[in-house]
């Protein structure tokens, strides 16, 4: 019935927004793991430091999976306007084989070093700490300013 309609008028359907492209977030990311084991973390001794993904371009898809596979929940700071580098982290050791067998914990952090060709303003935070559901304190506004009347600086 709607293709009728559309035929009548000469047009061959409706426009979907799937049509117009819409450019995707370029991120340029890193994931770093620090590791204890209950001796290390008892004798106050510092962990390993390791590096699993290393300034790898990534999509806002790649940045909820990273989220969810390293269980990232917190940002390094509160508000994302007070810190020109934040990074993301896990609160709790991820709970695998040499958890269980070894007691090694391992903790993750998510550093973004570039947000489509830029490095990383408040806004491009908050963006990336609501894609993998991290919250800050006090989260930066994404809207835009609303004029609310004419404007009399013609």
């Amino acid at each position: 019935m709607n293709q009728d309609f559309y035929a009548r008028m000469g047009l061959s359907g409706p426009e979907t927004e799937t049509s117009v492209p819409v450019p995707a977030d370029i991120f340029v990311v890193s994931v770093h793991c620090e590791c204890w084991t209950h001796e290390e973390r008892d004798a106050s001794e510092a962990g390993t430091h390791e590096i699993e993904i290393d300034h790898v371009t990534a999509d806002a898809h790649d940045l909820v999976r990273h989220g969810r596979e390293y269980g990232l929940s917190e940002s390094s700071c509160a508000d994302p306007r007070m810190s020109s580098d934040i990074w993301f982290r896990s609160t709790y050791p991820r709970e695998d084989r040499a958890y269980f067998e070894q007691g090694v914990q391992k903790y993750y952090s998510l550093h973004i070093h570039d947000v489509n060709g830029h490095r990383p303003e408040p806004a491009d935070y908050q963006r990336i700490a609501n894609l993998i559901n991290v919250r800050f304190d006090h989260a930066f506004n994404l809207q835009e300013a609303k004029q609310e009347g004419p404007d009399l600086c013609l």
